[in-house]
């Protein structure tokens, strides 16, 4: 940024020198002993559309996620960015369980390949330690960006999650896929087994 030199008369006033082009603003600092004031240049807040990125979210994501979560009424949603807003493309009622559920969920119908989709599945889990067993519930949140997708399209969908996960309070861990391989069941349970926190027992019932 450049400074400048403003006549100042008996009283200083603020100056406004060419660096306010990138952003900044002068402020005149007078000098003891002549009517020359030093124009240094200050930072700016950023305008109020640059405190965030990414798109709006239709409050129906959190209303529906909420429902999952509470009532374990569905097994899976997945939204999408479409007309600059994350709305929910697709969901299912909790009929289906495991590996069959996760397969839907997946399917090129709800996670198409070249596109980006997020999603909450609720994982049943017959926690099993060899002594005792009993029933688990955990939501994995599942950014699905596929790496033949638009750059333009992976830009908006990768600006937009962290706003929009952070609304979805209650998901026990997060998983990454960028192609169809990782999306498949054993490889997300394999990955993902010592955050779940499922036991050695219950990881082998459900690979096998």
């Amino acid at each position: 940024p450049r400074s400048s030199l403003s006549l100042l008369r008996p009283s200083f006033f603020w100056s406004v020198s060419a660096c306010r082009a990138v952003g900044e603003r002068a402020v005149a600092v007078p000098l003891r002993g002549c009517r020359l004031s030093l124009a240094l240049p200050c930072e700016l807040p950023p305008p109020p559309h640059a405190q965030s990125s990414g798109v709006p979210v239709d409050p129906a994501c959190y209303t529906l996620f909420a429902e999952l979560q509470t009532k374990h009424c569905l097994r899976w949603i997945v939204y999408g960015i479409k007309d600059n807003l994350i709305s929910v493309v697709a969901s299912a009622d909790a009929s289906k369980k495991g590996r069959e559920a996760w397969a839907e969920f997946t399917s090129a119908a709800n996670m198409p390949d070249c596109e980006c989709k997020y999603g909450v599945f609720d994982l049943d889990i017959q926690m099993d330690d060899g002594v005792h067993e009993r029933e688990n519930a955990k939501i994995i949140f599942v950014n699905w960006a596929d790496d033949n997708s638009k750059i333009k399209i992976k830009m908006v969908h990768a600006s937009s999650k962290d706003i929009f996960r952070k609304g979805l309070n209650g998901c026990a861990v997060d998983y990454q896929a960028s192609d169809r391989d990782e999306l498949k069941y054993n490889n997300m349970l394999e990955m993902k087994a010592g955050e779940l926190k499922i036991p050695k027992v219950s990881l082998e019932k459900m690979l096998a």
